[in-house]
């Protein structure tokens, strides 16, 4: 708990001030919740000077993203295909299952841009970045899957495409088409999904253990 100093003003205050003056008012106020008791424990707001830019902020986006993806994939999965197609509040968290992969998608790769631009991969981080760039080619499939599970005209547009381009029938027993729904939803829901989330884990555990890497 922060001590008034001699003119009766807490630390954070003079914390805050500093901060607007440095950033501006609103980025003040949007960061402010990371300084404060209990948030700055839960959050560990330590890092370093050259880290307080928006670009990384990329990586835990990503990862809220794929909370969300976690959370929304379930509900669709324990309501199944005919909640999400036929009811209203199903199509609404449908499309934003949908949209939150691409911002996954999205997001993703500008971390990896950023990783990559600041030299963050050098050295003992190579593991680190070896993870990440392993969670986005495996994120691709997990989209694929996602696709041929959504059971309307786009899972069998998709599905038709994914044969003609990756010349895998019969390879994988049909996996690549709607008519296989419950593999395509078990794999999209079950199987790559715990992969994701084992490699997400080891990277964010590499991150805390050697710190945020300093900038070329």
């Amino acid at each position: 708990m922060a001590q008034p100093d001699a003119t009766g003003t807490t630390s954070e205050v003079h914390g805050y001030r500093a901060r607007v003056a440095e950033h501006g008012r609103f980025r003040a106020v949007m960061e402010s919740f990371a300084y404060l008791p209990p948030f700055g424990a839960m959050f560990k707001k330590t890092s370093p000077f050259y880290a307080e830019s928006y670009w990384y902020c990329m990586g835990g986006i990503t990862f809220l993203m794929f909370v969300y993806l976690t959370i929304s994939g379930v509900i669709l999965a324990w309501l199944g295909p005919f909640w999400w197609l036929t009811n209203p509040f199903g199509k609404v968290m449908k499309g934003t299952h949908y949209w939150s992969a691409q911002a996954f998608f999205f997001f993703l790769v500008l971390h990896l841009i950023r990783v990559w631009a600041t030299g963050a991969f050098r050295g003992r981080r190579w593991l680190s970045w070896a993870l990440g760039s392993t969670v986005l080619l495996l994120a691709l499939g997990e989209n694929l899957f996602g696709l041929l599970a959504r059971g309307d005209w786009e899972s069998q547009f998709v599905a038709m495409h994914s044969d003609d381009m990756l010349f895998v029938e019969p390879f994988f027993f049909h996996l690549f088409s709607p008519a296989n729904f419950t593999a395509d939803l078990a794999i999209h829901v079950a199987v790559i999904p715990v992969i994701l989330f084992t490699l997400i884990m080891g990277h964010l555990t590499l991150v805390r253990l050697q710190g945020v890497a300093r900038p070329l």
